[in-house]
C-alpha cells in the first residue's frame, strides 16, 4: 500500500495522515514552519491541508509475520481542525488534530477499500467526506511527534481467517498509535508501525508498516 497515507491509515493515511498546528503553553503541541522544538513564532495555520504519499509498499502482516496484504500506492491528506493554541486560529489544547479527507490504497495484492465515517465542513461551506481523524503529540526535545488515529476503517477482502476460509476483514483505528512523524522544514516524513485489531470475528490482527513523505506546500516541524 504505497500510498497508505496513514492509517490512515493512513495511514495513513494517513495521514496520515494529515493536518495539525498551533502554539501555546509548554504542554501544547504545535506545527511550526521553523526548525525549533519550543518557542515557535511562525505557526502552520488552521485548516492547512497536510499531504502524505507512501514512498514504498505499505504492508499488513498477520500472525508469525506472514504478509496478508501489500499496496504499492497510498495517499492521505486532510486539514488541521484544532491547533495547540488559539494563536494560529485554532482552539487551545494539548494536541494538534486533523480530519482525514483522503485515504487511498491502490495496487494492492488483495482488494482493499476504505469507508467514510463522516463529513468535514470547509471554510467555503462545502462538506467533504472524512475517513477518521488524526492527532499529533510532540516528542519532547525533538522536532517530531507521535501520531494517533481514530475512526479510520480499512477493509481487506478475501483474507484467510483463523478457520481457513476467505473472509472480509475490517480494521478500525481507535486512538491507535500509528507511528512517528519526523518534522522537517523541507520534507517531513511519517513512519507507520501499528498493531491493528480486526473488528470482524475470526479475522487476524495485523501489523501495518510503511513510510510516507510529505507532498504538501507547507513543510513543518513539531514543537510545543
Amino acid at each position: 500500500m504505497r500510498n497508505l497515507k496513514m492509517l490512515g491509515l493512513a495511514a495513513i493515511a494517513a495521514a496520515a495522515l494529515t493536518a495539525l498546528v498551533g502554539v501555546g503553553s509548554a504542554s501544547a503541541t504545535t506545527l511550526c514552519e521553523q526548525n525549533v522544538t519550543t518557542g515557535c513564532t511562525k505557526h502552520v495555520a488552521k485548516e492547512t491541508t497536510i499531504d502524505f504519499s507512501a514512498e514504498d509498499s505499505i504492508k499488513l502482516a498477520g500472525p508469525l509475520g506472514i504478509v496478508l496484504d501489500t499496496c504499492t500506492i497510498s495517499t492521505t491528506n486532510g486539514p488541521t481542525t484544532s491547533t495547540g493554541s488559539d494563536e494560529a486560529g485554532g482552539v487551545e489544547g494539548a494536541n494538534v488534530t486533523g480530519a482525514i479527507t483522503t485515504l487511498t490504497f491502490e495496487g494492492c495484492s488483495r482488494k482493499t477499500t476504505v469507508t467514510s465515517t463522516g463529513t468535514f465542513k470547509t471554510a467555503s461551506g462545502a462538506e467533504d467526506p472524512t475517513f477518521g481523524t488524526l492527532s499529533i503529540t510532540h516528542i519532547k526535545g525533538t522536532d517530531n511527534g507521535k501520531v494517533f488515529s481514530s475512526g479510520a476503517t480499512v477493509t481487506i477482502h478475501e483474507l484467510p481467517n483463523i478457520v481457513g476460509n476467505p473472509a472480509t476483514c475490517a480494521y478500525i483505528t481507535n486512538n491507535t498509535e500509528l507511528g512517528t512523524l519526523t518534522g522537517s522544514t523541507t520534507t517531513p516524513t511519517f513512519d507507520i508501525s501499528a498493531t491493528i485489531t480486526s473488528e470482524t470475528e475470526n479475522c487476524p490482527s495485523g501489523t501495518w508498516s510503511g513510510h510516507y513523505k510529505y507532498t504538501g506546500t507547507t513543510p513543518f516541524t513539531i514543537s510545543d
